[in-house]
């Protein structure tokens, strides 16, 4: 039976993940930041703030004492804070690239043995923020482009070890981080982005409808990339989520063209 450590289980893409996963024979533990507050679940779960790096390197030996291997691991569990930069608290931002980056990473180290064993896979949950940016999401892309640099030195790193690492990238979905997500403390001391403050609750309220597309697509795509060695290192979900990363992929080609121009003209 394979093995799989998914983060942040108590509900939305990480326990749809854990749920399809344990319906399919898998052996799931998840990470929950609370046992006692979340839901009954089909799948064991074990209390863990990412951001906790002691009990995370405790969990880490606890699985490899455990099992002995794993076959995948999952980085799921994060966090969404929107507000423009200039609005952005320092602290704040701290804690937005703590989980989703320094978490992420803490996590994937204390696994990395166990991994090495199973010749397993490791799945960050990024978004398609990770690769364009989008106002009043400075910080959240901020972690999500750290995310996947990160992943994109692993992979090399761990290769040779017979472990794959794949980034799936997400846009708008109706998801746990995106309704739940939370603007800064000092909202328009500025007083300049009053337009994009309305646009941001506009898509909030949105996001936090039925309306919004529903995340089933993710939570296969995540699935595929634990179960199948052929899953591309990116993996783009939703509707023209790719078409805006080969756009902005474009835009980079011809910055690096003016950039080179630019040199000459010097």
């Amino acid at each position: 039976m394979p093995q799989v450590l998914i983060t942040g289980t108590s509900s939305g893409l990480g326990r749809g993940v854990a749920v399809r996963l344990d319906a399919l024979g898998w052996e799931v533990l998840g990470t929950v930041r609370d046992t006692s507050t979340a839901p009954e679940l089909s799948f064991e779960t074990v209390a863990l703030d990412v951001t906790d790096e002691v009990a995370v390197a405790a969990l880490g030996r606890e699985v490899l004492s455990r099992w002995g291997r794993l076959d995948a691991l999952v980085n799921n569990a994060g966090h969404l804070l929107y507000g423009p930069v200039e609005e952005l608290g320092a602290n704040e931002l701290r804690r937005q690239l703590d989980v989703n980056v320094v978490g992420a990473a803490a996590v994937t180290r204390a696994m990395l043995p166990a991994l090495r064993a199973g010749r397993g896979a490791v799945v960050q949950v990024s978004s398609v923020a990770g690769q364009v940016g989008y106002p009043l999401f400075s910080a959240y892309c901020a972690s999500k482009f750290g995310l996947e640099g990160l992943s994109e030195a692993l992979a090399q790193e761990v290769v040779a070890q017979g472990i794959r690492v794949v980034l799936v990238e997400p846009s708008e979905f109706r998801t746990d981080i995106s309704s739940k997500g939370s603007a800064i403390a000092d909202r328009g001391a500025s007083a300049v982005y009053a337009d994009q403050w309305q646009e941001q609750d506009e898509w909030t309220e949105w996001m936090r409808s039925d309306a919004a597309p529903d995340a089933a697509v993710c939570v296969d795509a995540i699935v595929g990339a634990v179960t199948r060695s052929d899953a591309p290192p990116r993996i783009a979900v939703g509707e023209q989520t790719a078409e805006a990363v080969r756009q902005h992929a474009r835009a980079i080609i011809a910055q690096m063209d003016a950039s080179e121009a630019f040199l000459r003209s010097l």
